[in-house]
Parts: structure tokens; sequence; C-alpha cells
């Protein structure tokens, strides 16, 4: 225990100095995610700190605006050791979804806050897929099928799609 309140010091000094980026690797790590950037950007015009709650439920401040039960499941939620050491190893919105069951009025805000990025990067990609696409030497072709791969996550899988067409003999 002595040893974790003088790291805790040690950290604070750390923070206060600006020079934690080795003693935080997973939070460092977290911090430069495309995940974070995009709630970075959407947030811009507001107060990032309203939301750190998002960023870290263990270690955070409840908002002014929680109402009680919300406050208590986000209380409960900071103090599950179990989902910790889940949120450390899992990406921000994947911790999110994966406890909607058993905190669902704590997830439910979260995720207002960090579903318009998801859907907006997927619209973003789709754009850029098309400019892509469609040049000026392209510019008559018909992209649905091309967008699609462009923007699907899926990984064709070759070689069911080769044996599924039959070869033709010469005559």
């Amino acid at each position: 225990m002595t040893a974790f309140i003088k790291k805790l010091k040690l950290w604070r000094r750390q923070m206060n100095e600006g020079t934690s980026k080795d003693s935080f690797s997973i939070l460092q790590q977290f911090l430069t995610s495309n995940t974070w950037y995009g709630l970075r950007n959407i947030l811009k015009n507001e107060d990032i700190d309203k939301f750190a709650w998002i960023q870290d439920p263990f270690n955070s401040i409840v908002p002014s605006e929680f109402n009680s039960t919300e406050e208590e499941s986000l209380i409960e939620l900071s103090c599950d050791s179990s989902l910790k050491s889940k949120f450390t190893n899992m990406e921000l919105t994947k911790f999110w979804i994966s406890i909607k069951n058993e905190y669902p009025l704590v997830c439910e805000k979260a995720l207002r806050v960090l579903i318009p990025f998801s859907t907006s990067y997927l619209c973003e990609a789709g754009f850029s897929a098309v400019a892509v696409i469609k040049s000026k030497y392209r510019s008559k072709i018909n992209v649905e099928k091309e967008m699609r791969v462009a923007v699907s996550s899926l990984i064709p899988r070759f070689e069911k799609i080769c044996s599924d067409v039959q070869a033709h003999s010469s005559h």
C-alpha cells in the first residue's frame, strides 16, 4: 500500500510537470488513437472535461447533469474491478457496448457521445472512396459495387470464390 501511495504521488507530480508519457503508456496510446481523436474533433466546441467519465469511468468526477440514478450507476461501475481490467484491454466504444446490459443508463449516455463519430467516420470514408474511384478518366461508371468493396471491412475469401467458378475446358 505504501508503494502504491508513493507511485500516486510520483504520477501526480509527472502529470503536473507534463512528463507522464512513459508512466501511462496505455493512456497515451488511447489518447492518440483514432477514437479519441475523433471524439475530440466532435467535441471541440464543448467542454471536454464534462465527458471525462466516458474516457475513464474509473477515475473521473461524476458530471453535474447526471441524475441520482445515473450517478449511482456510474459509482457502481467505477468500483467494479473486473470491469476496470476489461476497460484497459478494450477499445473505448467496445467497452461501453459490452456493458450495455449491466449499466444501461450510463452506457446509453456514453454511446450518445461516441456513436456520432463512428457514423460520421463511415460517411467520410465513403466520400473518400468515391473521390478515388471517380476520377476524370472513370467518371461515367456506376460506383455502387466498387464503393461497397472500398468501404467494407470484410476480407474476401478468394479460395471459396475461385472454387465456386467452374473452369471452361477448351474445345
